[in-house]
This record gives C-alpha cells, sequence and structure tokens, in this order.
C-alpha cells in the first residue's frame, strides 16, 4: 500500500491533535478513543436493523454473522 510522501507528517500531526484534549495523557485519549469507536459500534448497529435486507442485498447481516462467529 502506498501513502504519500507527507503520510507519516499527516499521522503525527493526527496523533497529536488526538492526545491534546488530554492533556497530553496518551492512556486517556486511546481510552477516549475506544469509547468512540464503541459508540459508533452502536450507531452503526442501529442503522443496519434499519436497512432493509432486500435493499443491501444481504451484504451487511451476512457480515454482522461473520463478525459474530470470530
Amino acid at each position: 500500500m502506498n501513502q504519500p510522501a507527507d503520510a507519516p507528517a499527516a499521522d503525527e500531526a493526527a496523533v497529536e491533535e488526538a492526545i491534546a484534549p488530554c492533556g497530553g495523557d496518551a492512556r486517556a485519549a486511546v481510552r477516549a478513543l475506544l469509547e468512540d469507536v464503541r459508540l459508533y459500534e452502536r450507531e452503526l448497529a442501529v442503522c443496519r436493523l434499519a436497512v432493509s435486507s432486500g435493499y443491501s442485498r444481504q451484504w451487511h447481516h451476512n457480515r454482522w454473522r461473520e463478525a459474530d462467529a470470530q
């Protein structure tokens, strides 16, 4: 996977941006990011229920079952 030459600098800037609101505490930043991931997973689960099987051609329902099996 090829990344643009400025990707590492952009990644570092994103890391600093994520840590800054937590007063420089990296553990607190990770904790906050994990909370965000859980929130987005719950929102995604609600969206999956709202989208009909016919519309998605069972794609998201099958992926959900695969994830539960792991």
